[in-house]
């Protein structure tokens, strides 16, 4: 399997190269054959100039999970262990720290090469592996966003609403499978509809997904561009969970 991935891998002249090595990656998986995606993080980094807002978005949910993470911790009678010794960190987890934990979340083997005290304290066993048990249906859905658009190149809205501090909010995805643009309103206890910014979702164009927090019980309806109804949605994920939301013609 390997080899196949690599003789594909030797035909690539005329492509670009990223495209062959996802075809690569899509290969390996398939055949369920273990690998190493070389600097992962480092390739992340370096793309925070290219999408601000979705690095401050992580760089929010580091400060905002390190909080609830140590007030958990601190409930159950336990000490904080493995905080960053990044300079001027301590208070908050780091941005490298985040994305190793949302790939082991996910079940990516991660071989971090630090060889700094500082990151290797960050990168430590413990210290990811603790992070990513902790991470909720609704953070791992934020940082995925956040991943996405620096990938992507596609920056967040600066007014993107994710990172709140509320432990116990859900995160609605929802992804538009239809071929053209959808509205997307909240609909309130009284059934009044009420407007979604389309910088929030409010207006999700074909083939995109968003990420609007909610809480258990939120209702959303979907709407054609001419403003006839493509479906109706109920957030039904209990605190802290996260519920995704398919929007085709049914």
């Amino acid at each position: 399997y390997v080899s196949q991935a690599l003789e594909e891998y030797g035909r690539r002249v005329g492509t670009h190269s990223s495209d062959v090595e996802l075809r690569i990656a899509e290969v390996l998986k398939e055949k369920n054959v273990t690998f190493l995606a070389s600097n992962v993080v480092g390739h992340i980094l370096e793309r925070k100039d290219v999408a601000p807002n979705a690095y401050g978005l992580l760089q929010i949910l580091g400060n905002v999970l390190f909080q609830a993470h140590r007030e958990m911790l601190e409930s159950q009678g336990e000490a904080m262990s493995f905080k960053s010794e990044h300079k001027g960190a301590g208070e908050y987890y780091t941005v490298p720290r985040l994305v190793l934990s949302y790939l082991v979340r996910h079940e990516v083997c991660v071989l971090p090469h630090a060889y700094k005290p500082e990151h290797l304290a960050d990168d430590a066993p413990e210290s990811v592996g603790g992070l990513a048990s902790f991470l909720s249906e609704r953070r791992v859905a934020e940082i995925g966003v956040a991943l996405k658009a620096l990938l992507s190149g596609m920056d967040l809205p600066e007014d993107h609403g994710l990172g709140t501090d509320d432990e116990k909010a859900v995160a609605a995805v929802f992804h538009n499978e239809m071929d053209e643009e959808v509205t997307l309103v909240q609909i309130s206890p009284d059934g009044e509809e009420v407007t979604i910014p389309a910088e929030r979702g409010g207006l999700l164009e074909s083939g995109a997904s968003v990420v609007i927090i909610a809480q258990k019980g939120d209702k959303f309806a979907s709407y054609h561009t001419d403003g006839h109804l493509v479906d109706t949605f109920e957030v039904r994920s209990e605190a802290g969970g996260a519920h995704d939301f398919t929007i085709t013609l049914t």
